[in-house]
């Protein structure tokens, strides 16, 4: 218990630094935009271009743990539009917003951080693949439910070219690709070279989590609690268990099986709380506060959420 609390607790302390240095007005709130940016477009990418580096293709396309988090995804979106119907709510933004808000992982500002104090030699390839899987898959589908109930006409043809365009220009894919090509390149980075870019690795852990912890500054929950529960609970309770489902029985119909760390890295990425473009997305769509509420409640209660999952792993041996 002790080893997993060691886990998840620094994680927390710096999301709960972020909040209160934010709440007592050292930062604005507008503020962790900016720190977001810079994580994602630059320490975020970084970090992965060294873990990857040097790793075969092999490696980063593990079939086995990319199918498993497609698979589990595409659950989420199904019980997600499931529960919106049962709420008479079907082909609405807010069946949109609930189904991308219970599939989509919060990879980048949560999930590093947390397979680097976990799986630190697994972190960079992890969060790499679940990159992959966000950017051709997820993110993808939940613009055309978006796009599908908005009533937008953007043709078929115009949405496929704008998703390859996005995905082969993100700093993040383009890290990885940099990254398999070091090694059939026979290129290494100098080693002054080598230093800076570990420097920035290093950052974006710490920012990551801060800028988190001021996001939660002014979270607002009235009037939407029951789509709230479920997007929540879905998000940190059942994807986790469909992957932990789906890692277990994948490798007894064929696929190769994973070694512990990626399995842990697959149960934790559905774990993780919903991905911080959620409220973005749905802000544009006229439900941002509810996107809002869903990402930035489902990153508080994650702290206990995900403890419980550690010790389930540490139960199976992986940990």
């Amino acid at each position: 218990m002790l080893d997993i609390l060691s886990a998840t607790v620094p994680i927390f302390l710096v999301v709960g630094l972020g909040f209160v240095t934010t709440r007592l007005g050292m930062f604005e709130r507008s503020d962790m935009s900016v720190l977001a940016r810079y994580v994602v477009k630059v320490a975020l990418p970084v970090l992965i271009f060294v873990n990857v580096a040097g790793r075969s293709l092999g490696e980063i396309l593990n079939p086995t743990y990319l199918l498993a988090y497609a698979v589990a995804a595409m659950v989420m979106v199904a019980l997600g539009l499931a529960w919106a119907a049962a709420r008479g709510v079907r082909g609405s933004v807010r069946a949109a917003t609930i189904a991308f808000a219970m599939s989509g992982t919060n990879n980048g500002f949560v999930g590093f951080p947390t397979f680097l104090i976990v799986i630190p030699a697994f972190a960079g390839l992890a969060v790499g693949m679940d990159m992959l899987v966000d950017n051709t898959l997820i993110i993808p589908v939940a613009l055309a439910l978006f796009e599908a109930v908005s009533g937008a006409a953007t043709s078929w043809a115009r949405r496929l070219r704008d998703i390859v365009v996005r995905v082969v220009t993100h700093p993040m894919v383009i890290a990885i690709i940099l990254a398999l090509l070091m090694d059939p390149l026979g290129f290494t980075l100098p080693p002054m070279i080598d230093r800076s870019v570990s420097l920035v690795a290093q950052s974006s852990s710490a920012v990551a989590l801060f800028s988190i912890g001021g996001m939660l500054v002014g979270l607002r929950l009235r009037g939407q609690l029951a789509d709230l529960a479920v997007a929540v609970g879905g998000k940190l309770l059942v994807m986790p268990a469909v992957m932990l489902g789906l890692v277990l029985v994948l490798p007894l119909l064929g696929l190769p099986d994973l070694p512990p760390e990626l399995k842990v890295a697959a149960v934790l990425t559905g774990a993780l709380p919903s991905m911080s473009i959620v409220a973005a997305v749905a802000e544009q769509h006229g439900d941002g506060e509810f996107g809002a509420a869903s990402m930035m409640l489902s990153t508080a209660v994650s702290f206990l959420t995900m403890t419980g999952w550690l010790l389930a792993m540490a139960g199976f041996g992986w940990l």
